[in-house]
């Protein structure tokens, strides 16, 4: 048995597919609200990524579709496991139902992996890596793989919680602590409860505690990864400092991209008035050819192409909605489109003529090769 699963590990292939079948092997309660579920590939695949990224979920809950980004909390170090860490929202859908209903043996869908914000494409010999809440999963993928590769780099690790029930990857965090001499963590409790008998520093984030905890600032690379507030003090503090916002990388941690896509309407509905006017009286509909799938759909001016596509069942992929994840990317042959918002869309897919359609609107007849 043991030779056999080695030779499948040793002919396994890249995750390279827009949609790949897992099924869960473990499930860790990290704290009284948040779970790690770790998932190995259907076909044995090996899960490259940069640390930092996400990967969606497509889920059907009750009848009704959901798609949900989570950042990926292993590290591609260790490649045939894929972990995310997520945290149970009051008064959520996805976020209760993945607790209640993710068990070992469960199967589901993924995608990715995607995103931006990661290390690799940021050079760095000194790295302050700063969370709060749920957004420590990215900054321990980064922390694990870097410990696991470069065991003698500098890191600094802060991370913002309420009270130390709510402290994610306690345990793991001292164990790294204890094996690196580099890694240094700091864990920040805002409101422990008088039970608790917490030891450790307190407090919200300020320029104060910031320069305390970290006296040579100036010298490091920044990660941070938390609510959007966290984040705004964050920048504040270091602007305040006189620290060079240029090697400061952030990344929102906001499931479903809910903030990114009511920021996005609200400045689709300016854009209409003022500059791009995507409404045209002729022709009153635009047409929208699918090569590949040999189909033909009418589009209003204002359709949201990748809402157009999965009225039309076509399924090309999708996750964070807002044109942050670079999920629902397409190759378009021809035809004009505006995309309001396209940070998913790396350098690589624009050269090959791909758009975002969660994000994009038809400028005239457009056909697609899908």
């Amino acid at each position: 048995m043991l030779i056999s699963e080695l030779s499948q590990l040793q002919t396994a292939t890249s995750w390279n597919t827009r949609k790949t079948p897992v099924t869960c092997i473990n499930v860790i309660q990290e704290t009284h609200d948040v779970k790690t579920f770790q998932f190995q590939a259907d076909d044995a695949q090996l899960f490259h990524f940069k640390p930092g990224q996400f990967i969606g979920l497509n889920l059907e809950i009750d009848g009704q579709k959901h798609n949900r980004s989570y950042t990926i909390a292993s590290s591609p170090t260790r490649p045939h496991i894929l972990e995310v860490t997520i945290k149970k929202e009051a008064g959520g859908v996805v976020s209760p139902w993945l607790h209640e209903n993710i068990a070992i043996g469960s199967t589901l869908e993924i995608r990715g992996p995607a995103g931006r914000f990661n290390n690799l494409d940021t050079p760095s010999d000194k790295v302050l890596l700063i969370s709060a809440g749920s957004g420590i999963t990215p900054m321990m993928s980064m922390a694990r793989f870097w410990t696991d590769l470069q065991p003698n780099k500098d890191i600094l690790f802060l991370n913002w919680v309420r009270g130390v029930e709510d402290i994610i990857f306690r345990r793991e965090i001292a164990l790294l602590d204890s094996r690196n001499n580099n890694f240094k963590p700091e864990i920040i409790c805002t409101q422990p409860g008088l039970s608790e008998n917490w030891l450790g520093k307190r407090g919200r984030i300020n320029k104060t505690a910031l320069i305390d905890m970290v006296p040579d600032l100036a010298d490091r690379t920044i990660f941070c990864c938390g609510p959007e507030g966290f984040m705004e003090a964050v920048k504040s503090c270091l602007q305040g400092l006189g620290f060079d916002m240029a090697n400061y990388h952030d990344e929102s941690f906001d499931p479903g991209g809910k903030k990114k896509k009511a920021q996005q309407e609200k400045t689709d509905l300016k854009k209409t008035v003022v500059s791009k006017p995507i409404e045209r009286e002729f022709p009153p509909i635009y047409n929208l050819k699918l090569k590949k799938s040999n189909i033909e759909l009418e589009v209003k001016p204002n359709d949201i192409l990748l809402e157009v596509l999965e009225s039309a069942n076509v399924d090309i992929g999708s996750s964070c909605r807002g044109g942050n994840c670079g999920a629902c990317h397409v190759i378009k042959l021809s035809g004009k489109t505006y995309t309001q918002t396209e940070d998913g869309l790396t350098d690589e897919y624009r050269e090959q003529g791909q758009i975002l359609t969660c994000t994009t609107k038809l400028l005239s007849d457009v056909e697609l090769d899908i």
